[in-house]
């Protein structure tokens, strides 16, 4: 009995040992797993991270099962959605930054070789009336009706800021994108006019009635995000007055999309401009400066400097020529 005791005694205190050896190796893994959370997760996390999580999402249908993961027949049909716009935001075709006939608001100070300070500047702009798009930023196909317009005017501040001249302009224009070139076609037309106040301190001055009634056809083509080239030909069936029938437009910007914010952005432009006016004489626009865009708008506020060479910005003055240099502001739509 006692050898039977013994042996009951025995085995009792074995079992017990294992059994809080057990319990005690159990304590300090799961101590161990909390302190060290990153490396080793609590067992009920352990255990958890096999079930599913709920999924909330309008769209979560289109990734199931049943939904093919690419539907190419969507990506095809996604450029074909086209909806008509009265009034549409924004331009498809927008005015070149150094066309110097461009309508637009601009307030421009700038030295006449030879003269002094001269001032122009211009009320103006470039509406969209109605439209045709397929709302694809990245591939936009689109077509719209455009109202431009604007009077561009040249004061002289050194003579109690009298007004030399006055160059009207309107026109109706048919736009359209697609990809990365943009086109117009359309009718401008093109009114020079003299100030009174110059006709009194130049009595011998010739008036003209320089008249151009043109159709226009241009292409704009994006050479990145940032920078075009661009090109465009008119004909004026009517001309009056010093006016010849045929005017050719070509240049180079770059004009940085994210300019959004107080930051702003640099930006630079060339353009060429041909006219048959004086025997195919060429003058060279130049700006260059800090411009702001609007974010939603897409309008284009800028700053910066200006250099002209070439016939007289004010088309009045027939046969003169002008080298021009100064500062000013500029608001494009």
């Amino acid at each position: 009995m006692r050898r039977h005791g013994l042996l009951w005694a025995i085995l009792f205190l074995a079992t017990g040992h294992s059994t809080f050896a057990v319990v005690l190796a159990r304590e300090v893994t799961v101590e161990t797993r909390f302190d060290d959370f990153a490396a080793y997760p609590p067992l009920r996390l352990i255990d958890d991270r096999t079930e599913l999580l709920p999924i909330e999402h309008e769209d979560f249908g289109r990734f199931s099962d049943d939904a093919p993961r690419f539907d190419d027949t969507a990506l095809d049909q996604s450029d074909e959605y086209f909806e008509y716009q009265v009034l549409p935001k924004g331009l498809l075709y927008h005015s070149y930054l150094a066309g110097e006939k461009e309508p637009r608001f601009n307030s421009v100070w700038l030295n006449e070789t030879g003269r002094g300070l001269v001032w122009e500047s211009q009320l103006g702009g470039r509406v969209g009336i109605f439209g045709y798009t397929n709302f694809d930023e990245a591939y936009p196909r689109a077509w719209q009706i455009d109202l431009e317009g604007g009077a561009q005017t040249r004061v002289d501040p050194q003579q109690q800021s009298d007004l030399e001249a006055a160059d009207y302009r309107f026109g109706l224009l048919s736009t359209w994108r697609r990809g990365r070139n943009a086109y117009k076609v359309g009718y401008y037309h093109m009114s020079s006019h003299i100030g009174d106040e110059y006709l009194l301190a130049n009595p011998g001055f010739t008036r003209l009635n320089y008249v151009r009634d043109s159709a226009i056809a241009g292409v704009t083509h994006d050479l990145t995000d940032d920078m075009q080239i661009y090109g465009e030909v008119a004909y004026a069936a009517g001309h009056e007055d010093g006016a010849e029938p045929l005017e050719l437009q070509y240049g180079y910007q770059y004009t940085p999309l994210q300019a959004y914010g107080l930051k702003g952005a640099p930006y630079f432009g060339i353009n060429g401009h041909t006219r048959e006016d004086f025997n195919w004489i060429t003058s060279i626009n130049t700006v260059a400066g800090w411009q702001w865009r609007g974010e939603e708008s897409n309008h284009l506020f800028r700053v910066g400097l200006q250099y002209y060479t070439g016939p007289a910005l004010q088309w009045q003055f027939v046969g003169r020529n002008e080298t021009l240099c100064g500062a000013g502001m500029w608001f494009d739509y």
